[in-house]
């Protein structure tokens, strides 16, 4: 008679840190392009500025920094119940394991 294996089951990733990972995918890749085509742009001779490149990228971390710090609080806030957090639970206690 042969055991049945249990399946573990996935932990499905939020909807809100799934946004987060793609959109710190995005903001490294439009930062990593700025800083390709700003190579490109000396490399090739141009005499002229390149704040354009600049306020691309400037703004991408900026979108990114609002995201984060609305899914820090969203977090923040679904750690917490009837107003106890984990570390407050946790002070002098092992609650790792």
């Amino acid at each position: 008679m042969k055991g049945k294996r249990r399946r573990a089951k996935k932990k499905r990733v939020s909807f809100s840190k799934l946004l987060l990972l793609l959109e710190s995918g995005i903001v490294l890749y439009t930062t990593y392009e700025g800083f390709a085509l700003a190579k490109f742009a000396v490399a090739s001779g141009f005499m002229g500025t390149l704040p354009w490149i600049a306020t691309m990228v400037t703004a991408a971390w900026g979108a990114y920094g609002t995201s984060a710090a609305c899914y820090y609080a969203k977090a923040k806030a679904e750690n917490t119940a009837g107003g106890v957090t984990y570390e407050t639970v946790c002070r002098g206690q092992d609650c790792e394991g």
